[in-house]
């Protein structure tokens, strides 16, 4: 089969181009012709029967980028349409057969983030004309059924999508994300846990909370640093990603707060965790959340992740209903640092439930979408 994929650009450190770079090196190794249309994309050169397909496009910031990329790649794979079975795509552009929502709804999003800011910052939603282009393109692809199939990674996405755009509930399919079962596992705290914590200056003795992500104000950094600040138990907080670290480098601090930046070995970082702390403000998915269940850490999140989806409440973690209740997020990190028999409990619980989520499953469901479509057409 012939499969387009069609993503801005892959950087190692971000969700959703990881997963496309996951997909595509899959469906090449099962003998698939992948054809990427793209700005820019790394790829290896033992992937013979991958094709890098290079969208012409205004980068100089992100409206221009994203509109002419939008642009661009109607045009181009329109002329590629006869050649081609399949068009996926993982961005917002204008002719595809698959949508894959995996940065979930635009518009949600801004509504999440308009309840938690003041005025200086609903001026800024509303003047700035990226959120605009962001929710056209949006409104383009669903009211004008730009697609064929849309995947929704989470049923909160789907449930986003029909409040704000009303197709029909059968246009989707929710496909919940895979996860490398090897890369990430408990095991890895054998190899990696030592090497990690002595990088950092942390001790074997140190209870330690993982944060992966960028984009800190999405991801709701700000209430797991005032969840900690209020916790009696000396505790080390290792944020991995990339986001604006000045606001939260405060002068005078209780707790060991550990800025890393994006890490290509993020495996190893959960090696060294004992649980994982995302207090999201809006997370369609999230694939840390599989990542943080499948190395055996207890995950701490919120009703605003779609993870939250397959995460039980003293079973594999923790949900809390909202990410500004820092007191409930204390409370659940206090539980698990006094009673370490749980905690160990809730880690094994934690990768039985990512066993659930293998890539092998995400691809028979894909492939199976694929097969259907094309059966179609």
């Amino acid at each position: 089969m012939k499969i387009a994929i069609v993503r801005k650009k892959y950087i190692f450190h971000g969700g959703s181009e990881s997963f496309s770079d996951f997909m595509i090196r899959e469906l090449s190794e099962q003998g698939h012709e992948i054809h990427i249309f793209t700005l820019k994309w790394e790829i290896s050169e033992r992937l013979n029967n991958v094709f890098i397909h290079k969208i012409p496009a205004l980068t100089f910031n992100s409206f221009f980028r994203d509109f002419t990329f939008a642009i661009s790649s109607f045009f181009s794979l329109k002329l590629k349409r006869k050649e081609i079975d399949i068009i996926q795509s993982h961005d917002k552009t204008l002719y595809q057969d698959i949508y894959r929502a995996g940065d979930g709804c635009h518009i949600e999003w801004l509504k999440q983030r308009w309840k938690r800011t003041g005025i200086t910052g609903k001026f800024s939603i509303i003047l700035n004309p990226y959120h605009w282009l962001i929710l056209i393109l949006e409104r383009i692809i669903f009211q004008g059924r730009r697609y064929k199939k849309i995947i929704a990674i989470s049923e909160l996405v789907k449930k986003n999508i029909l409040t704000h755009y009303h197709i029909p509930e059968s246009d989707i399919e929710v496909i919940y994300n895979g996860v490398d079962l090897i890369r990430f596992h408990p095991q890895n705290r054998d190899f990696f846990r030592q090497e990690i914590r002595e990088k950092h200056g942390i001790s074997e003795s140190d209870f330690v909370i993982l944060f992966v992500g960028s984009g800190f104000e999405r991801k709701g950094l700000r209430f797991l640093l005032k969840a900690v600040e209020i916790i009696p138990e000396r505790v080390t907080v290792l944020i991995a990603g990339r986001g604006s670290e000045k606001i939260y480098n405060l002068k005078e601090k209780k707790q060991n707060i550990i800025f890393c930046g994006p890490q290509k070995d993020i495996h190893k970082y959960y090696a060294a965790a004992d649980i994982f702390v995302f207090p999201t403000i809006y997370e369609p998915f999230g694939n840390v959340h599989l990542e943080a269940l499948a190395s055996g850490l207890p995950v701490i999140t919120t009703n605003q992740s779609g993870a939250a989806e397959i995460i039980e409440n003293n079973v594999h973690g923790f949900v809390i209903p909202s990410p500004e209740d820092f007191i409930a997020i204390a409370e659940r990190i206090i539980f698990l640092i006094k009673n370490p028999e749980q905690r160990e409990s809730i880690g094994f619980n934690a990768r039985k439930q990512a066993e659930e989520y293998s890539y092998e499953r995400f691809m028979n469901k894909i492939l199976k979408l694929y097969e259907n479509l094309a059966e179609e057409k």
